[in-house]
């Protein structure tokens, strides 16, 4: 997530109006009350893809299957796209 390049404090009252602009343009707004970080207004893409980290995280199966993907690729245990597309064309006419 991107670091907060713009601050507002909500005794300030501030424009909401160039908050959702600072979102629209990919920043994080940080909200601060009484002299606190509260909040973060953040643009719906990068809430998207905090969510879509937490569901990759959450599922110990597939983190493992990643893990275990990316010490093979590191083994040389690879293949290439040509190859997957001929596994799986021989698969289809197998019925398989």
């Amino acid at each position: 997530m991107s670091e907060p390049v713009t601050r507002v404090t909500a005794e300030e009252s501030p424009s909401w109006d160039e908050v959702v602009r600072h979102a629209e343009h990919g920043d994080t707004v940080a909200v601060v009350a009484h002299g606190r970080h509260v909040a973060d207004v953040v643009p719906s893409g990068e809430l998207d893809r905090l969510r879509e980290t937490i569901d990759v995280l959450s599922d110990t199966d597939l983190v493992r299957d990643l893990v275990e993907g990316l010490a093979d690729a590191r083994a040389g245990r690879v293949f290439s796209a040509s190859d997957v597309a001929a596994d799986l064309s021989a698969r289809r006419t197998a019925g398989e």
